[in-house]
C-alpha cells in the first residue's frame, strides 16, 4: 500500500475554530519554553496527548460558495501532534491517546514520517490509559539520572475526563498539565432549573468534578409566582465566569502547587466555550518559578 493512497484514506477531522488556533499556538509556545529550560537539566521529557485525534484537522478556507452549488474549500492544517513531533530537539518520547480506532491508525501513519522520533499510539479510554501511565511510571528514577518529567495536553472532546485522572496525574508531582475545561458543556449540564437535571447529567458533573457539592453551590431555592400559587425550585444564578472559578477552586484542591487563571477562549458567535487552564504538579518552588514565569510570558503576548 502506498503512502499516497493512506493519505487520501485519512479520515476527515473537522473540528475548531480560531479558538483552536489560539490554543494550539498556547500550548506549543510554552513547549519551546519548557523544552529549551529542561535541556540544562538530565531529565527524560515525555509528551503525552490524550485527545489526540488524527494528527491534523480539516478547515475551511473562506466563509461561503460564490455560486449555488459550489463547495467550500478545504485544507487540511497540523493539529498538536504534527506540531510537537515537528519540534526538533524536542521530547525523548511522545504518548498519542485516541479512543477512535481510526484516528489512531492516521496517527500511526503520521508518525512513519518521524523515524527519528520516540512515538507510541495507543488506541482506548484516555481516563484508564493516562491513570495507568500515571501510576506505573516511576516518576523519579526512570529514564534521565534525575528522573522523568511529562507535559500532558488534555484537550476533550466534552466532558469526559474523569476526577480521578486528575487526582492520578497530580499525584505524579512530575506532571506540567494544559487541560482544556469544556465550560459550555459545564453550562449546559447544569442546566438553569434544577427540574431539567437529569441522572445522567448529574453522574457527568458528579464525575467530573469530583464531588456533588456543585449541587448546593450553583443552585438555590427561588420563589415562582403563577396565576393562582406560588411555588419554590431550585435554580442555577451562577453565570458561565462564576462556574469557571469554582472549576478553578476544585482544580486547587488537588494541584496544590499552582493552578493558573484560565485563559478564555470564545466561539464564532462571541460565547465562551472553553476555558485552559494550566497546573503544576511538582511542589518545587524552582518548578513554580520557572512555569509561571513561562504561563504569565504567554498570556501577556497573547491578548
Amino acid at each position: 500500500m502506498s503512502d499516497r493512497w493512506w493519505k487520501l484514506m485519512i479520515p476527515e477531522h473537522k473540528f475548531g475554530g480560531k479558538h483552536t488556533e489560539l490554543k494550539l499556538k498556547i500550548v506549543k509556545s510554552y513547549l519551546d519554553s519548557y523544552l529549551i529550560t529542561m535541556r540544562k537539566s538530565q531529565f527524560k521529557n515525555i509528551y503525552i496527548d490524550a485527545f489526540a485525534g488524527t494528527g491534523s484537522r480539516t478547515q475551511l478556507q473562506g466563509d461561503v460558495p460564490l455560486f449555488a452549488g459550489e463547495q467550500p474549500q478545504s485544507i487540511d492544517v497540523p493539529g498538536s501532534v504534527r506540531l510537537v513531533l515537528d519540534i526538533e530537539d524536542g521530547f525523548d518520547e511522545h504518548i498519542f491517546i485516541d479512543k477512535n480506532p481510526k484516528h489512531v491508525q492516521a496517527l500511526n501513519e503520521l508518525v512513519k514520517d518521524y523515524p527519528k522520533k520516540v512515538a507510541k499510539c495507543i488506541e482506548g479510554d484516555a481516563n484508564a490509559i493516562v491513570t495507568s501511565i500515571c501510576r506505573k511510571t516511576n516518576w523519579k528514577k526512570s529514564g534521565g539520572p534525575w528522573g522523568t518529567r511529562a507535559v500532558l495536553f488534555l484537550d476533550p472532546y466534552g466532558m469526559e475526563v474523569e476526577w480521578e485522572t486528575l487526582q492520578a496525574i497530580a499525584a505524579t508531582q512530575a506532571i506540567d498539565l494544559w487541560f482544556l475545561f469544556p465550560i459550555s458543556g459545564l453550562y449546559r449540564q447544569a442546566a438553569k432549573n434544577w427540574s431539567s437535571v437529569d441522572d445522567s447529567k448529574i453522574s457527568a458533573l458528579n464525575k467530573c468534578l469530583g464531588t456533588d457539592e456543585w449541587r448546593s453551590v450553583f443552585y438555590q431555592p427561588k420563589t415562582q409566582f403563577g396565576l393562582f400559587d406560588q411555588t419554590e425550585e431550585l435554580v442555577r444564578e451562577k453565570d458561565v465566569q462564576a462556574l469557571e472559578e469554582y472549576v478553578k477552586e476544585r482544580l486547587k484542591t488537588v494541584f496544590t502547587a499552582w493552578v493558573s487563571d484560565p485563559i478564555q477562549l470564545y466561539g464564532p458567535t462571541g460565547a465562551q466555550l472553553y476555558s485552559l487552564f494550566f497546573t503544576l504538579s511538582n511542589p518545587s518552588p524552582k518548578a513554580h518559578a520557572v512555569a509561571s514565569g513561562i504561563v504569565k510570558h504567554l498570556k501577556k503576548t497573547m491578548r
